[in-house]
């Protein structure tokens, strides 16, 4: 089976790195051919063509992101369209037996599949109805309900993304699958003891691009608060994102007075390495998708405080972390709650050694993915 997936970024973050581990899974280990569309040349490419994929660099624009102004919305989602048609020209050309979409906010190939009468599954990755990052000049329930018309088949990647998908488009729910994101495992001696078991609350660590969304702010006022209380914490920010967003953070805990206990860094290439390093990873996001910084942080073995929402719950629903209400005051009074209790504190650090090594062993999501994909190129007429 020829499988033609189209990515909307070629960065390494977090869907991109799971789109990697269908690829391999889909060439690698089934054999089958695996094409790849670009946006541009990026990091991801390398990774892709080291799993057995051949990449093409196919330009298109996204109908949603955070600057789509319903003026710039209107504008890019007309750009989106007019990059439909070189997608249409690669699949008649190279004849895939299925596209593969890996995100909501790219349309191109779903449109083209569809005038190329080739079937096209969608994985929705992001909270579409509720996440403020996610603009468009479209409504989104609107968009929710294209995309399940221009799918036969729609993979989301939690419980949370299915309720949103089912609550705008409630026909869909035939052609769903969820299916969680395939995180590689760690293997269980490499999960580290470090300071595990002594009761000490001090190191924490937030990882992911700096927005509103992500929390930052959130957590540098709540470290602020705790300073004030007299209990300081250390705070590692990794992978903000450009010097701008650097500048910011840094401005923000000048203003709460602890920009000596607050690291910022562009990008991390081990994020592992700061969770083991860490007493603590926060989880911040409002309307977490899924979580893969809270799955990683817990099979490294590192307890998570997050915030109660999204599909963080989902995850901590079976141990290893700690849910607090989403705001700054919250976090704030857990922290110093935790930091008071060690037992409290050794409690959670076993449960997350427990969900580390559950997790570790656990089969990978990405044969479902995969074995999903040939199940429906098998019913095809």
């Amino acid at each position: 089976m020829h499988i033609f997936f189209v990515s909307h970024s070629s960065d390494l973050m977090g869907a991109e790195r799971s789109l990697v581990a269908l690829v391999r899974e889909a060439a690698e280990v089934r054999g089958h051919r695996a094409t790849v569309s670009l946006p541009d040349d990026g990091p991801l490419r390398a990774e892709l063509t080291r799993v057995g994929a051949e990449v093409v660099v196919l330009p298109t624009k996204l109908w949603m992101g955070k600057r789509h102004t319903p003026l710039i919305g209107l504008v890019r989602s007309s750009q989106s369209a007019v990059s439909v048609p070189g997608y249409w020209r690669y699949i008649r050309r190279a004849r895939p037996d299925l596209v593969v979409t890996n995100s909501a906010v790219v349309p191109a190939g779903a449109i083209a599949a569809r005038m190329a009468h080739v079937p096209h599954v969608w994985t929705i990755r992001e909270s579409l109805l509720s996440n403020p990052s996610l603009r468009s000049a479209l409504p989104r329930r609107m968009i929710a309900r294209i995309i399940a018309g221009l799918a036969d088949g729609l993979v989301v990647i939690s419980k949370y993304v299915a309720d949103q998908m089912l609550s705008a488009a409630p026909d869909a729910g035939q052609k769903l699958r969820v299916i969680p994101p395939s995180v590689a495992p760690r293997p269980l001696e490499s999960v580290p003891n470090g300071r595990r078991g002594t009761g000490t609350l001090e190191r924490l660590v937030l990882l992911g691009r700096y927005s509103p969304e992500k929390g930052q702010a959130e957590a540098i006022e709540a470290l602020g608060r705790c300073l004030r209380a007299g209990r300081p914490f250390e705070l590692k920010l990794a992978g903000v994102g450009d010097l701008a967003a650097q500048r910011a953070l840094h401005a923000l805990a000048t203003e709460h007075g602890v920009s000596h206990l607050v690291n910022v860094s562009e990008w991390t290439d081990d994020p592992h390495a700061l969770y083991s390093e860490a007493d603590a990873t926060l989880m911040l996001s409002r309307n977490e998708a899924y979580g893969r910084v809270t799955l990683e942080s817990l099979m490294s073995g590192t307890p998570v405080i997050g915030f109660r929402a999204g599909a963080t719950t989902e995850i901590l629903a079976e141990g290893g972390g700690v849910l607090v209400e989403p705001d700054a005051e919250a976090l704030a009074r857990a922290l110093l709650a935790l930091a008071e209790d060690h037992v409290a504190v050794d409690r959670l650090t076993s449960e997350a050694m427990r969900r580390a090594r559950e997790l570790n062993s656990a089969p990978s999501s990405a044969p479902s993915f995969i074995s999903y994909l040939e199940e429906l190129q098998a019913t095809r007429p």
